[in-house]
């Protein structure tokens, strides 16, 4: 459940914005675009680590 963002653990909030990115036609991802992403499946993009971002890039892959 946590690798499908059904969770609301640090891998399950990177699994929902991992889900919508990857849906993204662009193949650079800028800031506005991950923020964007972020909030619509209501993840709080400032409470992002480096280690999540990331784990982020390795699921966007």
């Amino acid at each position: 459940m946590e690798s499908e963002g059904c969770m609301d653990t640090n891998e399950g909030l990177i699994s929902r914005v991992a889900r919508v990115l990857n849906e993204s036609p662009n193949e650079v991802i800028d800031t506005e675009e991950f923020r964007d992403a972020c909030v619509s499946v209501g993840v709080d993009p400032d409470s992002f680590s480096q280690a999540d971002l990331d784990r982020l890039q390795q699921k966007l892959k």
